[in-house]
């Protein structure tokens, strides 16, 4: 049994879907449950796959973008309804902000109104936020967590999970970045965005006429991914962050010709391990 499990709780991007949400994933590292990113539908998605969500207690973020960070609120006042008791969130710098902006604030009277008919403090009251800089994040029973800026539009990190002698990585939103190529060296398991997939939102778009050549700079085409995965030497690849109705196939073809390894198309409650 792998030590290393990542279950797809969005494959995404900001343009709402029914078949696939906002980024977000839940790890399960050993017996520990957490969660990397939590875009709009991650909780929901969160139960649907069959967690128990008062067990996530810890949340890791890439980058403060919408579709990374809409479902913050819903998932911390949603599960500490539920009975969770602890959360220590990681983040960017900008992330004491977010949540400060996202929960405390605007549902301030809504958690003293709880808090008032005996709902333990546990779990809100006591949210632990740290902000890091690229480098060693985590270190706890056994897990490491290493984050590297990668290329976005935004301060932006991958970040790599070690632990019992299995890797997986995660490259946040980026272009092709030799740095993301670094931090992935010898991974099992290298999650990768490819928003850049060919996709009808490219194509005789008058609203967003230049839109490809504006996301290329900050998003991966999936050769880009493949020649990533190849140049770190992993050994299993996905593939996430789709448009709505990208052309999945086109992606895997022009992903093969720049890595021979197992290549996957992520879909919304999908699991992968590092096997």
């Amino acid at each position: 049994m792998s030590q290393i499990e990542l279950t797809f709780t969005g494959t995404g991007s900001p343009r709402p879907s029914l078949e696939r949400a906002n980024s977000g994933q839940v790890l399960r590292i050993g017996d520990q449950l957490m969660l990397l990113d939590c875009g709009g539908g991650t909780t929901r998605r969160v139960l649907e796959a069959g967690f128990d969500a008062t067990k996530v207690e810890h949340l890791f973020l890439t980058h403060l973008h919408s579709d990374h960070t809409l479902d913050y609120a819903e998932f911390m006042l949603g599960t500490w309804a539920m009975g969770r008791s602890a959360m220590r969130v990681y983040g960017p710098p900008g992330t004491s902000r977010l949540h400060d902006l996202l929960l405390t604030q605007p549902y301030e009277s809504d958690i003293e109104y709880r808090l008032s008919l005996g709902r333990a403090p546990e779990g809100m009251s006591d949210i632990e936020v740290n902000e890091f800089e690229p480098g060693l994040i985590f270190n706890e029973s056994g897990l490491t967590v290493t984050a590297t800026e990668v290329i976005h539009s935004t301060y932006t990190v991958a970040m790599r999970f070690d632990f019992a002698g299995e890797s997986l990585v995660h490259s946040g939103d980026t272009c092709y970045c030799p740095d993301l190529v670094e931090l992935a060296r010898g991974a099992d398991v290298l999650v990768h965005d490819v928003c850049m997939a060919p996709s009808p939102a490219f194509e005789n778009n008058p609203a967003f006429p230049n839109l490809y050549e504006h996301l290329k700079e900050h998003h991966a085409t999936p050769a880009e991914a493949g020649r990533t995965a190849r140049e770190a030497g992993v050994r299993k690849l996905v593939l996430t962050h789709f448009l709505l109705g990208a052309r999945l196939e086109q992606s895997l073809e022009e992903c093969r010709a720049e890595f021979d390894g197992e290549i996957i198309i992520a879909e919304d409650l999908m699991t992968v391990d590092c096997n």
